[in-house]
């Protein structure tokens, strides 16, 4: 993490107020680069999930203690990561 460091002493209201506008605007630039770079990944309830794959929760539930269906627990709910879920169904052979 850079550290900048502004100077107050002597210096006019005008140049203390272009400083902190560029620092405001290296700061945004940067926030930017970071959530272009981070696409945002949905997570499905169970029941979104069943729906998607067209079975019914028991069987999500079943494929997620075999580790078919790789799940993640926040607090007490379930979720699935739907690019996950949508891994699964191309990698998963017929048998």
């Amino acid at each position: 993490m850079n550290i900048v460091k502004i100077e107050v002493n002597g210096l006019d209201i005008t140049v203390l107020a272009e400083k902190i506008d560029n620092l405001t605007n290296a700061l945004t630039g940067r926030v930017t680069e970071t959530t272009a770079t981070a696409p945002e990944e949905k997570l499905l309830t169970r029941t979104e999930t069943a729906q998607m794959l067209g079975v019914t929760k028991p069987t999500i539930i079943d494929w997620g203690k075999k580790g078919i269906l790789k799940c993640y627990r926040i607090g007490n709910r379930v979720r699935y990561k739907q690019s996950e879920v949508m891994e699964t169904l191309t990698s998963t052979k017929v048998q």
